[in-house]
C-alpha cells in the first residue's frame, strides 16, 4: 500500500506478502541485535508487525522470529 492508500502490486522475487489473517494470532518473538540476538518480547504476529513498523519509523530495527526458532543458533550466518 502506498501513501495514498492504494494497493501496490509488486513483481519481485524479494516480495514477501503479509501472512494470512488466520496467522495473525500466531505467537512470535521480537528480537533486537546487539552483539547477539536479544529477545525483547513475545506477542501475536499482528502486534509484532505493528511494533516493527513503529520501530522502523523511529529508525530502530527489530526482527520477528517464530517462538520455536532461536536466531542465536545461526548468528554466524548474519555476520
Amino acid at each position: 500500500m502506498d501513501s495514498t492508500g492504494k494497493v501496490l502490486i509488486v513483481d519481485s522475487s524479494w516480495y514477501v506478502p503479509l501472512p494470512l489473517k488466520e496467522y495473525a494470532i500466531s505467537r512470535v518473538t521480537v528480537y533486537f541485535y546487539s552483539n547477539g540476538w536479544i529477545p525483547i518480547k513475545y506477542c501475536s504476529l499482528q502486534k509484532a508487525i505493528l511494533l516493527h513498523q513503529k520501530a522502523n519509523l523511529e529508525g530502530k530495527e527489530i526482527l520477528l522470529f517464530p517462538v520455536n526458532l532461536d536466531p542465536n543458533q545461526f548468528s554466524n550466518s548474519f555476520k
